[in-house]
């Protein structure tokens, strides 16, 4: 059993609505605690992703707060699975191939793509329809970098 099973086995969403800027920062946090315990450092590396997408340019660091504990409490209360798929369903086509950018970003870390984390990436790229060409696009650019 993949730490990501949770992820992709859910169907239920959380009756809290996220907007598409929440939804991108959700996908990117369920990646990125899949199956595990949140800590301080793995927040500022977060926090660091959230910068580098853009989306959260216009935030205040109040709002991006706000925003991380929403979906900390979310993902909390109610599981990674739930978190995933209340952003999936919330998300717009603009930021899809952010919220995907920044999952591999997080998947990629260690620079290198474990068949478990490789399997995460496709279900991902799956669960956001993002064409073949595109997500390995995005991938080879993050080896390469």
């Amino acid at each position: 059993m993949s730490k990501y099973d949770e992820i992709f086995a859910s169907e239920v969403q959380s009756e809290q609505k996220l907007n598409s800027e929440e939804a991108v920062a959700a996908i990117i946090f369920a990646a990125m605690f899949a199956g595990k315990e949140i800590n301080d450092e793995e927040m500022e590396y977060l926090n660091d992703i959230l910068s580098d997408t853009g989306v959260f340019d216009s935030y205040s660091p109040e709002e991006i707060q706000q925003t991380l504990d929403k979906i900390t409490d979310i993902y909390n209360e109610e599981g990674s699975g739930v978190l995933f798929n209340t952003a999936i369903n919330s998300i717009s086509d603009e930021f899809v191939e952010i919220a995907f950018e920044g999952a591999v970003a997080v998947v990629l870390a260690e620079e290198n793509l474990p068949e478990e984390e490789e399997s995460f990436v496709n279900k991902l790229q799956e669960a956001l329809d993002i064409p073949e060409d595109v997500a390995q696009e995005i991938i080879d650019d993050f080896v390469s970098a």
